[in-house]
């Protein structure tokens, strides 16, 4: 049985409305991996929108991005990329592995970095294997899905994972409820990941990216005990008070008129940094 959780009822009940970032656990067998005395586990999390924009490029500076995250892991190095809706992951060894690639997705061993990808709607998936102490971060927009699955194989190639031994945690992502396509898209994501993806409702396809990606993760060998599904959409899940608590791409920029041109558009809205990191 797939384990679900909600980051608003979870910020809710801990009266951290006001934070401006979560970190979860992973779960393994059903229970949550939590660090004791005798054993630390892997956090995975992401920035919220009272964070402001997390967004990344290598040939721009984002103080505020660089300040923030610092203040989450001190002691610790973000390990970027700049993301291309790819299904590319890298492995990092060391700090600046990664520096001027573009991929979509990062595994690691190494303690002390933070595998990071930045999302506002796409979908966030992290992956850990509690035994081999791996970690990965992965972004995956609709033309990238799969690519969880290409890091279940990096990290059996690497490391010797098992896969009964990763756990999964798909993050906070727009919805079913809100991510409307057309029906060339939804063909596609019923052809190559499942029926389960898409609902019709009249002559609108709701698509459901949590769908496709179990899907994907069955097919690498997760057990479903072994994954942790965020059902928050970042598009409109908000506070009891009425606060947005995510960033989103449809919610903050998708109604711009055509003539908007890309880069403007994607400053208009907040995106959100995801990320994983070893305890």
């Amino acid at each position: 049985m797939i384990n679900t959780i909600s980051i608003k009822k979870e910020l809710e009940s801990s009266n951290s409305q006001e934070s401006k970032y979560f970190s979860f656990f992973f779960y393994y067998n059903g229970i949550p991996l939590e660090s004791t005395e005798k054993e630390s586990h892997a956090l995975w999390g992401m920035t919220l929108l009272k964070a402001g924009s997390m967004r990344f490029r290598w040939n721009e500076t984002n103080e505020n991005r660089t300040e923030s995250l610092k203040k989450i892991f001190p002691d610790k190095k973000i390990t970027p990329l700049e993301l291309i809706h790819s299904k590319t992951v890298f492995e990092a060894k060391d700090e600046g592995d990664t520096e001027k690639l573009q991929g979509d997705g990062i595994v690691t061993k190494n303690p002390l970095l933070i595998p990071t990808v930045t999302v506002a709607d796409c979908l966030p998936i992290f992956l850990y294997d509690h035994e081999k102490k791996a970690i990965g971060a992965f972004h995956s927009g609709w033309k990238g899905t799969g690519i969880v699955g290409a890091g279940v194989e990096k990290m059996i190639e690497l490391y010797g994972s098992k896969r009964e031994n990763i756990s999964a945690a798909i993050g906070p992502h727009i919805g079913d409820c809100c991510y409307f396509v057309d029906q060339e898209r939804a063909e596609y994501f019923v052809k190559n990941f499942g029926k389960k993806c898409v609902t019709k409702a009249g002559d609108k396809f709701m698509l459901s990216l949590t769908e496709a990606n179990l899907s994907v993760l069955k097919n690498a060998g997760i057990k479903e005990e072994n994954i942790v599904v965020a059902r928050d959409c970042t598009c409109c899940t908000k506070f009891e008070n009425g606060e947005n608590i995510f960033g989103s791409f449809r919610r903050q920029a998708a109604f711009l008129p055509p003539e908007v041109d890309a880069d403007t558009r994607s400053r208009s809205m907040t995106v959100q940094a995801a990320f994983v990191t070893l305890n």
